[in-house]
């Protein structure tokens, strides 16, 4: 006669264990050691933990993606793209590439964050974060042998991440919804941070660039909620491609919109506040003529930022997170 069953045991595996308590299950069944309802409680944790675990491998590997998309629009002036490495002799599109996949477990780790802290007031999910950029920061400097590639995407991207954390999953297609929620969790974060400062203690351009001339850069954005992305670079990126622009495309052009509406504080770093107020009204002109620029105007402008060394990565930033909420939207 044919056996119908087969015990664990002679497959060589482990005795199943008890949900509940993680003794051998058939001790547990046999003395009902587990009423119904412990068994209900315990079953529908793991459930919601499993759903949990699929939502922050989810946001992770959207916002590795926008990362990837982003080094890879083509042409993007002064920018690391798959043409040439633009004002940047220390890096290339594998540069980018390494250390986008060097920061899959900080998206991760940033989205845990969120949804552990989403009982509590927004800006302490903020405070819990620092701990996990300034780790995310040394594994993006071991990928690419200390070559500074995303270290604004660390900071912004690091908190839109934690926003999907706090909200539930039926509200990631609602762009303004997060980034509400971006502006809630860095409230004041820009007097916080420049509190004080002198000519004495101004070290960095940020601080610099605050002190001379109240620029608030991505401070600014992301305590306002990301309103060039919001306003700006979102609707254009989605716009060209409802006119059937390829994703390359829209995205070039939401790239030099975002540079015309936010203040691009590598440009300044790179040259000075005239260049930058110079360069942004070039691009100002040439969105006024087209506002999808083609590929030839595209390649003039990137030689022109190459020859000034100029370089819009906090443009490049913003452009990531359109990216990644335009994901958010279309995946869902």
């Amino acid at each position: 006669m044919t056996r119908s069953m087969v015990d664990r045991t002679e497959l060589g595996l482990s005795p199943r264990r008890c949900l509940v308590c993680g003794r051998p299950a058939k001790e547990c069944a046999r003395s009902r050691t587990h009423s119904v309802e412990d068994l209900q409680n315990c079953t529908k944790q793991i459930l919601v933990n499993a759903i949990e675990e699929a939502d922050v491998r989810d946001t992770a590997r959207l916002a590795v993606r926008a990362l990837l998309y982003e080094v890879c629009t083509t042409p993007k002036p002064g920018l690391v793209d798959r043409s040439n490495s633009g004002s940047h002799k220390d890096m290339d599109i594998f540069t980018f590439m390494d250390s986008a996949c060097a920061l899959f477990p900080y998206f991760e780790s940033c989205t845990r964050i969120g949804r552990q802290t989403s009982g509590l007031p927004a800006a302490e999910t903020f405070l819990r974060l620092r701990p996990a950029g300034k780790k995310a920061e040394a594994d993006m400097f071991s990928a690419t042998k200390g070559i500074n590639t995303h270290k604004g995407a660390i900071f912004s991207v690091g908190i839109l991440c934690a926003a999907l954390g706090r909200l539930p999953r039926d509200q990631w297609r609602m762009p303004e919804r997060i980034l509400k929620e971006c502006a809630a969790m860095t409230q004041g974060l820009t007097a916080s941070d420049f509190a004080g400062l002198t000519e004495e203690t101004a070290v960095t351009t940020g601080q610099k660039l605050y002190l001379h001339y109240q620029i608030t850069g991505i401070r600014g954005q992301v305590e306002a909620g990301f309103p060039a992305v919001q306003y700006t670079g979102l609707p254009i990126l989605k716009e060209g491609l409802a006119r059937g622009l390829s994703i390359n495309d829209a995205g070039c052009a939401a790239l030099l919109a975002l540079m015309a509406s936010a203040t691009d504080t590598n440009l300044i770093a790179r040259s000075d506040v005239v260049t930058q107020q110079k360069t942004v009204e070039n691009i100002k002109e040439v969105l006024a003529r087209t506002p999808y620029p083609d590929k030839q105007i595209l390649e003039q402008l990137d030689r022109n930022f190459i020859e000034k060394n100029l370089s819009p990565g906090g443009s490049a930033d913003l452009l990531a997170i359109c990216y990644f909420l335009y994901f958010l939207e279309s995946e869902e």
